[in-house]
């Protein structure tokens, strides 16, 4: 009777032990896989860019999630997206608008506190007066933003980088874009670096992201992953 008490002990450690890992590993892969569908969906985005617009790029200041990159671009939007502007008394018409990328913390009750990936999307009417604007300001700011006024894409993000890129006629080299280069960007370097959901949830306060952003211990650094891609632009 002892030993068969022993031997269930036993095998249900190993069934709980099991159905631990299984639950890591696979909100590891949702990890993952959010993060694969995110880097398609900004590719198809981009794509849509128009041609000799701003691209306003706010670049990573010190590495914490709070200072991740900022960028923008102005595309043009399908039919369904333009309905969605202003209201029955006051639309917002016109078929251009500006897609908005950037990293802001939120502790929504809802939620499990963390920096997230914000989108959000400008109407005609302020994607025109940022068109106005870049024509005697060759950088300009990017909109204010809260995440109250976007959607979160992708949680417990640590780095968010979106680089553009010229290619230098004289060498064939890629080197940094500014707004004030006579060469108009030609890609852009992707960068999204994130936890898993298993490990996010040990983190409670802005403080320990910020820590876990700049200064990972040794033995949480396989929780943390970066994703790149180079996607190319239309000039």
């Amino acid at each position: 009777m002892a030993i068969t008490s022993v031997l269930m002990l036993a095998l249900l450690s190993l069934v709980g032990t099991f159905t631990e890992n299984y639950t890591n590993t696979q909100r590891s892969l949702n990890s993952i896989s959010q993060a694969r569908s995110f880097l398609q969906f900004f590719d198809s985005e981009l794509s849509t860019r128009l041609p000799n617009t701003p691209l306003i790029h706010e670049e990573d200041e010190d590495g914490s999630p709070s200072s991740s990159d900022k960028f923008a671009f102005i595309r043009a939007l399908t039919d369904d997206e333009q309905a969605t502007f202003g209201n029955l008394t006051t639309p917002d018409l016109g078929d251009l608008g500006t897609s908005l990328y950037y990293v802001e913390y939120s502790d929504d009750p809802l939620f499990a506190p963390c920096y997230n990936l914000y989108r959000r999307d400008l109407g005609p009417e302020e994607t025109q007066q940022l068109i106005e604007d870049s024509l005697t300001t060759p950088d300009p700011a990017f909109p204010a933003s809260t995440p109250s006024e976007g959607e979160p894409i992708i949680p417990y993000v640590l780095r968010f980088r979106a680089s553009p890129k010229y290619r230098d006629p004289a060498d064939g080299e890629l080197k940094d874009w500014e707004a004030t280069d006579t060469e108009p960007p030609s890609v852009i370097e992707l960068e999204i670096t994130f936890v898993d959901e298993s490990a996010a949830q040990r983190y409670k306060t802005q403080t320990e992201w910020d820590r876990l952003a700049t200064s990972p211990r040794d033995n949480e650094l396989r929780f943390i992953r970066t994703f790149t891609r180079s996607i190319a632009i239309a000039k």
